[in-house]
């Protein structure tokens, strides 16, 4: 069985993944409600030309197809950075059950900042949402992206 710190040190695992690929890194993993590793997955916004290909977006879909369900009410998403309101929409209609987050995105996060997308969310049940695990880490990872990329 894992722990917190493992579960969003997977989803770093995929974050690099996304960097080798010269993708903004950000990683995800869904885990059942037994604690197993479901999907993982990392942006591939450049490598597929697409601008909706985030991290979130694609594990949750890799979830979709495995499982069939159109719910995810027992899953619990891990992400390195707070998702964007096309991903916290996403999150909000396959219900997934609890949201873990690394770092805040204060330009473009919509889950603790901008719209708050999921904030009182009773029309779908409620998401738990808690942030701020391996932080510096996933704040590294970007700092270093963008630093390359200037």
């Amino acid at each position: 069985m894992f722990n917190q710190v493992d579960y969003m040190g997977f989803a770093i695992e995929e974050a690099v993944k996304a960097k080798n690929k010269q993708e903004v890194p950000v990683g995800a993993i869904i885990v059942d409600d037994k604690g197993n590793i479901i999907a993982k997955a990392h942006n591939l916004v450049e490598l597929n030309n697409n601008s909706t290909c985030h991290a979130e977006k694609l594990v949750i879909e890799k979830v979709l197809h495995i499982t069939g369900k159109r719910f995810l009410d027992k899953y619990d998403l891990w992400v390195t950075l707070e998702p964007c309101v096309m991903c916290a929409g996403i999150i909000k209609q396959t219900r997934i059950r609890r949201l873990y987050f690394g770092l805040e995105d204060k330009k473009g996060g919509a889950i603790v900042n901008g719209p708050q997308v999921l904030a009182k969310d009773e029309a779908n049940g409620s998401i738990e949402i808690y942030s701020g695990f391996s932080q510096e880490k996933s704040e590294q990872l970007l700092k270093n992206f963008f630093k390359k990329l200037r």
